[in-house]
């Protein structure tokens, strides 16, 4: 059986947007109306300490029953929609809004293409687990449409945002 590798590099990647270490602790994120750069730095920070939390991160070896894949994957699901929802609950200035709920609704929409992942395990196929993780065939359009959306606009309203175009999946 092959390793995940994609959702390794999802890992790392949530890792890397807190912040250039991987921190243990969750930063209390700020509440209320956020001027363009304390939007950006709660943006940067807003997955850090969710890694740890979760127990994601750890790899898995390249022999793990599917039970441990599938504890895996769950874990990473509930990180997802857990930084999901620390994303939602900040409030960006007005242009970035449409930016940030297609952002979070693809955050959102990729946890749930994970659910794909956990399927084939529990039907005796952990070779199409592996292939759908590492091939990125797991994302789907919809998951695809809203992060390419939201990039786009961000990089139109010039937010600097930390590993905007990889995490929670790399899109061209």
């Amino acid at each position: 059986m092959r390793r995940p590798v994609l959702v390794l590099g999802l890992v790392a990647a949530l890792l890397a947007l807190g912040c250039s270490r991987p921190q243990t602790k969750l930063q209390e994120l700020p509440t209320g109306p956020l001027t363009k750069d304390a939007y950006v730095h709660a943006f940067d920070v807003s997955a850090a300490g969710l890694a740890p939390k979760y127990g994601v991160g750890e790899d898995l070896p390249p022999d793990a029953p599917a039970k441990a894949q599938d504890a895996h994957v769950v874990a990473l699901q509930r990180l997802l929609r857990a930084w999901a929802d620390r994303l939602a609950g900040l409030q960006p200035p007005a242009p970035a809004a449409h930016a940030q709920a297609r952002y979070v609704a693809g955050i959102r929409s990729f946890a749930a293409d994970l659910d794909r992942a956990r399927a084939a395990p529990a039907r005796g196929d952990t070779n199409g687990a592996a292939a759908l993780l590492t091939s990125g065939r797991i994302v789907s359009a919809r998951t695809r449409a809203d992060l390419l959306a939201a990039r786009r606009a961000f990089h139109t309203l010039d937010y600097d945002l930390q590993d905007l175009d990889s995490a929670p999946v790399k899109t061209p």
